[in-house]
């Protein structure tokens, strides 16, 4: 099985037997403002590992963004997909059958099948780091909605309640609108926060560090992070009642999140609701590429 995981800068294609066990794989810079060489890259990928494994029939893509109806893809991190028809297009320069699939729910997917999610129903897969996106399985199976767009949960607005206690500004998001979570829960939200409450921007990983040292303005932005992350996660809750919330990104390797978060969405939780549980992801990088090979091995017979 074959899975290409394509990032705003990297892409990871990589080769999977029947049991999911990784063989091979291949980091490339990701072409994303030239979409002949785009098609082209990926063309070489998977040329080299049907030397290497034979010629699987189908591989499956994750890329970031959405798509229509048509299949015409939209997205800001690889513009040159922008009104194409990445399927079609990937189909005949590979001579395979392709499944494209958002890189969110492609995470989630993977996580279902073996990951921290494997058996857990709903269980829904994040993504924190440079935006934050995700997607949810119930049965080892994505729930995508009419048009797969289910899990764009950074796209939701920020609380307003939230935003007012700590007089957060209103940011303008890569989708267009104004006041996006992402804008908020993201590594580069993260920043702005600091850059509120603190006066200049860190980066998420210089803040941390800061903030296990002691220095005051880092601990405050990041206990206004987390509540924004809280009150972000808490309408996941509501609308999917998960048993368990998987976290990936760069985010996610904050361990501080994992003992605070609970506390702080139990405060907008009402009544018996029970926090679920909130865990990392286990294949972290890896289950991009995976997912998507889960996925099209799912839509061709494959796998259940």
């Amino acid at each position: 099985m074959y899975g290409l995981d394509i990032g705003g800068t990297k892409s990871e294609f990589a080769a999977f037997d029947d049991n999911l066990s990784r063989l091979y794989t291949q980091r490339i810079v990701t072409a994303t403002s030239n979409y002949d060489r785009f098609v082209q890259s990926i063309r070489e990928l998977v040329e080299e590992a049907d030397r290497k494994f034979g010629s699987p029939e189908s591989i499956g893509v994750g890329v970031p963004g959405i798509r229509d109806r048509g299949g015409r893809s939209y997205s800001v991190n690889v513009p040159c997909i922008t009104g194409r028809n990445v399927k079609g297009d990937l189909s005949a320069a590979l001579n395979k059958a392709v499944e494209v699939i958002n890189d969110g729910r492609a995470f989630a997917l993977s996580e279902a099948h073996g990951g921290a999610g494997q058996g857990q129903d709903p269980m829904i897969g994040v993504i924190l780091g440079t935006g934050a996106f995700g997607g949810y399985c119930i049965g080892g199976r994505l729930q995508g909605g009419r048009d797969g767009i289910a899990g764009e949960w950074g796209h939701l607005p920020i609380a307003a309640t939230v935003r007012d206690r700590y007089g957060l500004p209103l940011y303008r998001c890569g989708c267009g609108a104004t006041g996006c979570i992402e804008t908020y829960v993201s590594g580069r939200g993260l920043s702005r926060i600091h850059a509120h409450v603190g006066g200049y921007a860190l980066s998420a990983l210089r803040l941390v560090e800061r903030m296990r040292s002691g220095e005051s303005s880092c601990r405050q932005a990041f206990d206004i992070w987390v509540d924004c992350v809280a009150s972000c996660f808490v309408q996941l809750i509501l609308h999917i009642n998960p048993a368990i919330i998987v976290v990936g990104g760069g985010l996610s390797q904050i361990g501080e999140l994992y003992s605070q978060l609970p506390k702080a969405l139990s405060k907008y939780l009402f009544g018996t609701i029970r926090v679920p549980s909130i865990v990392p992801a286990r294949f972290g990088d890896a289950s991009g590429a995976r997912g998507a090979a889960i996925f099209a091995a799912q839509r061709h017979g494959r796998i259940g």
